[in-house]
């Protein structure tokens, strides 16, 4: 508090000349004309009991992201259930179970539909009550209040109203949107970090009006009154309009006094605000629109093929209803004893067409198995155990924050798999806004040997490349070169020495240069000490930054606006001028100069700050240092810094030049550095006009003073550039060029400068040297609006699959228009998170989400679609052979109880099994052949050509089936006693062998076995058997004459087996033949490396499996290693062309 106490005298307001300093509002301005709709919220200010009624009540500051309430639950959901056609169509069976029409009765209708919409239901209400739980957290967050008669109490977030005021101390979230009445600092200015709302960790200025800066004492406020007149609530984050009433004057509002809510005070002790906007109506909230509906590409795709199955159920239901009509006409009045016409009029010969018509409905419930209705239920709950595998995966979880991987909606799972474009946001997603200094050209001389990631991989592929040659006894070309000129390794500028991990000194925060000419006070020594002396005082004093010394360690930490500005003063202190200091009038810098083992404290008074801005491109100082010599020091973009430079400031511009390029080549982000010595009478007169620009009133005032900003900031002499990397997260180059290496197109959506953002494309691989730059420039400016017309134009244009990735409140537009939106949860903000479909904790994770989950779970799912409708067409179609061979009778060949469980028991769990454990290879080696991906975004495995081929097998198998079984049994004794089989006994026996037959075939289809499956699918098999045993006991069984069918009529007849086993390898001979002439012929990219792996060639062959490596990536430009290529194909370059010089000159000197 001490530190905090003498940092809020500064005038924070004295240092800024274009961003921060305005007149007084009340005589520059004057208040808003905000009359009309739009404007229509009225706040009276520490009286919050006048928003208590209309029309003045305005929302809570209680916050929902769920999806229903416990009076909507049940509508909700139940109407979410029954947009699925395939639940209506069971809802109408079940519904018509009751009546005699139906050939099963209605526990086996009714049971398996409760079942699978109360476990679907069940699903719902657990992922939202998480949902619920995450928005408590946030509404019991506690906040200071003013109660009355200026006490302060604690509130939850949830409990306050609009005209409270507010006390936020330091480090603390705003908990609604606030107007700033004053902070700690006496004129008004506070620091705000909204990281939460647009990932930027640089601190934004906010400041109070001067006619509230009185208020900043708790016991000001028991009397204090006001008036706010402003817009009404909407998603703007950088627009705001209002009236401010107090003391009987009006003064006009912008964005640069509102605090906005979930964004954190920084390097402020205090400040005090009253509430605007509070729940849903606070612009964050405003950008967190509803979350929409969204279904995958794969379940989008079953529905269609639901739509063929009613086709196909409708199809063979009127087929049965004609040979029914025909039957009823012509056949059924002969048939005497069956005593027709019945009571009921549903069979009746005199009637046929009416007749028919029940017996359509009868048909349309019989042949219901067609289609699946344990199919929903089971891809929910597949998807829920894979999202739990996704939530508990180690690989993905962040152990700095302890945050793990979190699947938020499992709908989407297999949506993941099919990826086309990537969408990212770039501050807090790529990067952490962490610069480290790492090289630097002063005087035309390149200092700092420490290497960048590109150079680092270059050179251990090379030499890796070298020892390759070396061992299959293949000289390279530059091997051979090296024999005659006595190299012992290729240098490459010093890269493998500059990265030793051996003996390397930990890296600081913010610096990372190497370079003994420059520490410890050797450049004492260099033959241009003068102008390194100038380039480390420009480091030194050419910002806004404040220190702030740590009172145990004595060390100074620097709060700067800009993370550049914050690496620049850590280097300066490593450098030996360390900057200590800052009054309202001058900068203080501990220099070690002229002895670095006596440092001096050096007073510089500040003239004037010409603060940078996006259009200027460039900061300049004016200082006067002790000996009275005014200098202006400036910084800025190298092609601002060079036009300004004087005819004789030219001198290091060449070499200077060519450094920035090489630093540009490794992705590092520039600045040029220069400085111009005043004389006194020339600054004077400037001055004079600069300041009454300064204080002047009009619209012109902001052109005047960049005229004179421009007028001074000529006749440079230019002392060099720096090159600091910008700190990416851990892993962004390797994720995005996996990514790239898998066929992923990305795009990086940002708001920055254009220099800015192909910077960012350098660091991050997406751009390179040599590569075709196309810069769009238009007048509008990024905002979370754009970045969701831009997702939307992508995915409306190219139809293929997003993926949205952001942190901040400004990307939820995009993460929600995506069809996929993942949120970055490692910082602290929560909004992106909430509107996210999944949750990581960096970036980098992304590769594995993506790459590895999203292959597993596409193939997985769609597998395990194409078989449930294999499974239900081979079982479902028998039901119809036998109704046409009993004569359309109505009549099921099996008894209910065997049809109940048939998808519920039977058959359920060995295809979930697949759903949840099914690898065609391991994760290691997803992400080793990352071009494996691509399998989901062409959709290999979930076309028309695979689901038409499954329905075929399942209808080939249910021929086989039906059709074997019946000459097998039609007139072949079958017990001991001479007997034939009856009905009951054939259905068991055609049963038996559906589920030898489906359950085989999911075992053929799985590539990788546990001991799970084998338990499933085996078991599932004996379960049917056991099944028998215990139904042939019971007196059910009597009702239909299967009393012991297992133990007394079918185990004790040798043709029972004989016939199981038959049917059974007919059904899977087909099956087993296509997969093993693909996997000999024509095999897909998994089959080869399952073979490789079968037969352990990636160990016995390692060269093979490289091979094989290189070959599964997608052919790209961008990524990590395509720069690498590109930077070794450079390096290569240079060294053949400098040893085919040095082999010219030995013949030339061999020669004379």
């Amino acid at each position: 508090m001490a530190r905090g106490r003498i940092r809020a005298k500064i005038r924070r307001s004295s240092l800024y000349t274009f961003a921060c300093y305005h007149s007084h509002p009340s005589e520059a301005e004057g208040p808003h004309d905000i009359e009309g709709p739009g404007y229509s919220r009225m706040v009276y200010c520490n009286q919050p009991h006048m928003h208590v009624d209309k029309p003045l009540r305005y929302c809570s500051n209680y916050i929902s992201t769920t999806k229903y309430n416990v009076l909507t639950f049940l509508p909700k959901a139940i109407f979410e259930q029954f947009r699925r056609v395939a639940n209506l169509y069971f809802l109408l069976a079940a519904v018509l179970s009751i009546t005699p029409i139906s050939p099963f009765s209605a526990v086996s209708m009714i049971a398996p539909l409760g079942f699978v919409v109360g476990l679907s239901m069940a699903k719902e209400a657990l992922e939202d009550w998480r949902r619920f739980i995450q928005d408590m957290k946030v509404n019991l967050r506690r906040a200071t209040v003013h109660k009355k008669d200026g006490t302060f109490g604690q509130k939850p977030w949830m409990k306050i109203q609009v005209g409270n005021v507010v006390k936020v101390e330091k480090d603390q979230f705003f908990p609604a949107d606030l107007l700033l009445l004053s902070s700690s600092y006496e004129d008004g200015i506070c620091y705000v970090e909204t990281m939460n709302l647009d990932g930027e960790t640089n601190l934004k200025v906010k400041r109070s009006l001067e006619a509230t800066l009185s208020l900043d004492d708790d016991s000001t406020f028991k009397d204090f009154s006001a008036t706010i007149k402003c817009e009404d609530p909407n998603p703007n984050l950088y627009a705001f309009v209002g009236n401010f009433e107090y003391n009987c004057d009006v003064y006009p509002l912008d964005p640069s006094q509102i605090l906005l809510r979930d964004s954190k005070l920084r390097n402020t002790a205090y400040v005090y605000g009253v509430v605007i906007f509070t729940g849903h109506d606070s612009k964050v909230m405003q950008n967190a629109t509803k979350s929409p509906s969204k279904r995958s590409r794969v379940e989008k795709q079953m529905d269609k093929i639901i739509y063929i199955l009613f086709t196909l159920l409708v199809f063979i239901s009127f087929i049965s209803s004609l040979g029914f009509i025909v039957k009823t006409e012509y056949d059924l009045p002969t048939w005497w004893y069956l005593q027709v016409p019945d009571d009921s009029g549903y069979f009746d010969p005199r009637k046929p067409l009416v007749s028919g018509f029940y017996h359509l409905i009868t048909a349309l419930i019989l042949y219901g198995y067609l289609i699946p209705i344990s199919l929903y239920v089971s891809i929910e709950v597949v998807k829920v155990l894979q999202a739990l595998f996704i939530n508990k995966d180690l690989h993905m979880y962040d152990e700095e924050t302890g945050t793990p991987a979190q699947a938020r909606t499992s709908n989407l799972n297999e949506e993941l798999g099919q990826v086309d474009t990537i969408l990212s946001d770039k501050t807090g997603t790529l990067t952490c806004n962490q610069m480290n200094f790492l090289k630097c050209s002063i005087a035309g001389i390149a200092y700092g040997t420490c290497s960048s990631d590109v150079e680092l991989a270059a050179a251990k592929k090379m030499a890796l490349d070298e020892d390759r040659q070396s061992k299959a006894g293949t000289p390279s070309t530059w091997g051979k070169s090296r024999q005659g000129s006595g190299e012992s390794e290729i240098e490459l500028e010093t890269v493998i020495t500059s990265k030793d991990e051996d003996n390397h000194k930990p890296a600081l925060k913010g610096f990372n240069l190497e370079d003994i000419r420059l520490m410890n006070g050797n450049w004492f020594k260099e033959p241009s000490a003068d102008a390194i002396l100038i380039f480390f005082r420009i480091l030194s004093l050419c910002h806004t930054a404040i220190p702030e010394q740590d009172e145990e360690t004595g060390v100074f930490t620097y709060e700067a606006e800009s993370p550049d500005e914050g690496s620049f003063l850590v280097a300066a202190r490593e450098f030996g001028f360390e900057f200590c200091r800052r009054t309202q009038s001058s900068i203080f810098v501990s220099e070690r100069y002229p002895s670095f083992h006596e440092p001096v404290e050096r007073e510089f008074k500040v003239l004037n700050l010409l603060d940078f801005t996006s259009k200027r491109k460039r900061m300049s100082v004016i200082v006067r240092d002790e000996n009275g010599q005014i200098l202006l020091l400036c910084k800025g973009a190298d092609s601002i810094i060079f036009d300004r430079l004087s005819r004789y400031g030219r001198t290091y511009e060449e070499p200077t030049t060519k450094h920035l390029t090489d630093y540009g080549e490794v992705g590092l982000r520039t600045l040029a550095l220069a400085y111009k010595k005043l004389d006194e009478a020339e600054y004077s007169a400037w001055n004079e006009d600069f300041m009454k620009a300064k204080t002047s009133i009009g619209g012109d005032r902001d052109l005047m003073l960049e005229r004179l900003s421009d007028m001074i900031e000529r006749d440079l002499t230019l002392v060099g550039a720096t090159a600091v990397e910008d700190k990416l997260q851990k892993g962004v180059p390797q994720c995005i060029d996996k990514l790239a290496q898998a066929g992923l197109k990305i795009w990086v959506l940002t708001g920055d400068k254009m220099e800015t953002a192909i910077n960012i494309g350098f660091a991050c691989s997406l751009l390179r040297q040599g590569m075709k730059q196309i810069c769009i420039t238009t007048d509008v400016g990024a905002s979370a609006q754009n970045s969701k017309q831009v997702t939307r134009l992508v995915k409306q244009g190219t139809g293929k699959t997003t993926l949205a990735i952001g942190d901040g409140a400004n990307d939820v537009g995009m993460i929600q228009e995506a069809d996929i939106g993942v949120g970055i949860s490692g910082c602290e903000g929560m909004q992106a998170v909430m509107a996210s479909d999944f949750a990581i904790a960096q970036f980098r994770f992304l590769e594995r989400l993506l790459v590895v989950h999203g292959h597993w779970c596409y193939k997985r799912i769609a597998q395990m679609i194409c078989y449930f409708f294999y499974k239900n067409i081979a079982f479902g179609l028998t039901i119809f052979y036998f109704e046409a061979f009993a004569g359309f009778s109505g009549q099921s060949v099996y008894v209910d109880w065997y049809m109940l469980l048939f998808n519920v028991v039977l058959t359920s769990l060995p295809v979930i099994s697949l759903g949840v454990f099914e690898q065609d290879v391991d994760s290691e080696v997803c992400l080793q052949f990352p071009a494996l991906y691509q399998q989901g975004p062409k959709n290999l495995f979930f076309d028309w050509y695979r689901i038409f081929g499954w329905m075929a097998n399942g209808l080939y198998t249910s021929l086989i089936i039906f059709f074997l079984n019946i000459i097998i049994f039609h007139d072949q004794a079958f017990r001991p006693g001479g007997q034939t089989a009856d009905m009951i006994a054939v259905g068991t026996v055609m049963f038996t062998c559906v589920i030898w037959a489906v359950n085989c075939q999911i075992a053929l289809t799985m590539s990788h076995f546990t001991w799970i499956q084998h338990f499933l699918v085996w078991g599932s098999i004996a379960s049917w058997y056991l099944f028998l045993l215990i139904y042939g006991e019971l007196h059910l069984s009597l009702n239909v004459n299967a009393f012991r069918i297992l133990f007394e009529v079918l185990a004790p007849a040798p043709i029972y087996w004989c016939a199981t086993l038959l049917v059974t390898v007919a059904c899977n001979l087909p099956y087993l033949a296509h997969i093993s002439f693909q996997r000999s012929f024509n095999p897909l990219d998994h089959h080869v490396i399952q073979e490789i792996k079968y037969y352990k060639r990636d160990v016995k062959d390692r060269h093979m499996w490289r091979r094989e490596r290189s070959k599964a990536r997608q052919m790209t430009k961008i990524g990590f290693t395509a720069r690498v290529d590109a930077k070794i194909r450079q390096l290569r370059g240079r060294l053949n062309k400098k040893y085919s010089s040095q082999s010219k000159n030995v013949v030339m000197s061999q020669q004379t």
